[in-house]
């Protein structure tokens, strides 16, 4: 029998994915800080004056490289590889096979094995998925599918390379338990300009067993922390707690290991904000309560990672990260003495089982909020987060629509009373501010309701918010 020669050909290419730009990783996600606007002042007998404003530049973002190489003559077989910086060579041989590979990074890849089986829409880890076309489900399924079962190959129904990037950012961003790849390869196997079969591997960063082993670490680490909850909870009871945990312990540091991962709050306690945002995502996901990953930028460019949950029912976005006062501590400076550090921050709540300082400026608030700070880039379309019955301040009794100072006046006793280091004043909107601010302060009529020489406060007008510091004020 005499055979047929064909012409090959095989293409390596390494090409930054859509997932990088969603999933920001370590380069990304590990830079300076960026931290929430605000000013510090301490309130006298007399007016103070005088303000700082706290700001982080915003890191440089690193753009791969992409190599490309022509499609060889027919007749011919060649083999080419291209690598980031580097020239393709190639070897002239008989008939011709195309084999491209891509490779999607994405540094900021999370999670453990996944146990619950594949994805659907009433599953806690399900709203990127339920927000897919029935084809990109099935392509979501097949991802999935492939990378909890460490397969080698996995040939896909799709063979749109931009679309399986788009899929792939959409399963790690419902999935922080999948902490174990860092990217994937495409191998695209072409008969002439026919595309035959595309395969997909994924990049893993821990073989099985090691995966395996860290998975039963953190699982055992939430446990501890889900323990706390209890059945009389509402949604909203159980995310505070939640939020407090990962808030309270955890510290912000850049060079902690595997800081993109969950691995790096529940089994080393120190990360960064997409480290914050997928170790309570995974708490969310495991409580029961829906979870997604969100992923954008942050005042000056840099780029941030946070969380939408749905409680009681709606969608708000939570960011641990900016809740936690260590982020924002390098910025913090003291006005006149006494000054405090952050805005919006209140004392953990007592069953949280901690007495370290929260900022609650950024738990459970809707779009509008939010969307001052931080730019989400979208890859799948985001929960619509307009409800504010369920954000702290409103069910805190600490939300004013207008300059009511019986409001306020019973606020600052309770939280004299129960011995906190600050309370915060949350206002609908410009007027009531203003209002406020006045009344408290310029008037000081603060001192009415907190006895002393002087009052530390700190003031966030891009938040409307006003906190006060009542162990600053010497009491009776």
């Amino acid at each position: 029998m005499r055979k047929l020669r064909n012409a090959f050909a095989t293409l390596l290419v390494t090409a930054a994915a859509a997932a990088l730009a969603y999933l920001a990783g370590d380069a990304l996600l590990s830079g300076e800080r960026s931290l929430p606007p605000e000013r510090t002042r301490t309130a006298e007998s007399g007016p103070v004056s005088g303000e700082e404003s706290l700001s982080a530049p915003a890191p440089a973002v690193a753009v791969p490289e992409t190599a490309s190489v022509s499609a060889p003559e027919a007749g011919r077989e060649e083999t080419g590889t291209a690598s980031p910086g580097l020239e393709a060579t190639h070897a002239p041989e008989a008939g011709r096979e195309e084999t491209e590979a891509a490779s999607a990074v994405s540094a900021a890849s999370s999670g453990v094995l996944s146990s619950g089986g594949l994805p659907s829409d009433s599953a806690p880890s399900s709203y990127a998925f339920s927000q897919l076309s029935q084809e990109d489900r099935l392509l979501y399924e097949e991802l999935f599918s492939a990378i909890t079962g460490f397969e080698e190959k996995a040939v896909l129904s799709v063979q749109d390379a931009d679309r399986i990037e788009r899929v792939f950012t959409c399963v790690l961003a419902d999935h922080p338990e999948i902490f174990y790849v860092d990217g994937y390869t495409l191998t695209t196997r072409t008969l002439g300009e026919e595309i035959l079969e595309v395969d997909f591997q994924a990049e893993y960063t821990l073989s099985r067993q090691e995966t395996e082993e860290r998975t039963t670490l953190v699982k055992k680490a939430a446990d501890d922390i889900l323990s706390a909850l209890t059945d009389g909870m509402d949604d909203y009871e159980k995310l505070k707690l939640l939020y407090d945990r990962i808030v309270t312990g955890t510290e912000y540091d850049r060079n902690a290991p595997e800081n993109q991962t969950i691995c790096s709050v529940f089994l080393y306690g120190r990360s960064v904000c997409q480290g914050y945002a997928k170790a309570f995502q995974y708490l969310c996901q495991r409580a029961g309560i829906h979870a997604v990953l969100v992923t954008g930028t942050v005042e000056g460019g840099e780029a941030h990672a946070w969380t939408a949950v749905r409680c009681s029912g709606s969608w708000y976005y939570a960011d641990p990260a900016w809740g936690d006062v260590d982020y924002q501590a390098d910025g913090a400076q003291e006005e006149t003495g006494g000054a405090a550090e952050g805005s919006g921050v209140e004392k953990a709540a007592e069953g949280s089982g901690t007495r370290e300082i929260v900022d609650y400026g950024y738990f459970l608030v809707p779009s509008r909020e939010l969307f001052r700070t931080h730019t989400p880039e979208v890859c799948f379309p985001l929960p619509e987060c307009s409800d504010m019955a369920d954000n702290y301040y409103v069910r805190e009794g600490l939300y004013f629509t207008d300059a009511d100072l019986e409001q306020a006046g019973l606020a600052l006793e309770t939280a004299v009373r129960e011995g906190r280091e600050s309370v915060t004043f949350k206002c609908a909107d410009r007027e009531a501010y203003e209002e406020l601010y006045e009344e408290l302060l310029t008037e000081q009529k603060i001192f009415q309701y907190l006895q002393g020489g002087a009052v530390s406060y700190a003031v966030s007008e891009e938040q409307l918010a006003l906190t006060f510091f009542p162990a600053s004020a010497a009491r009776p």
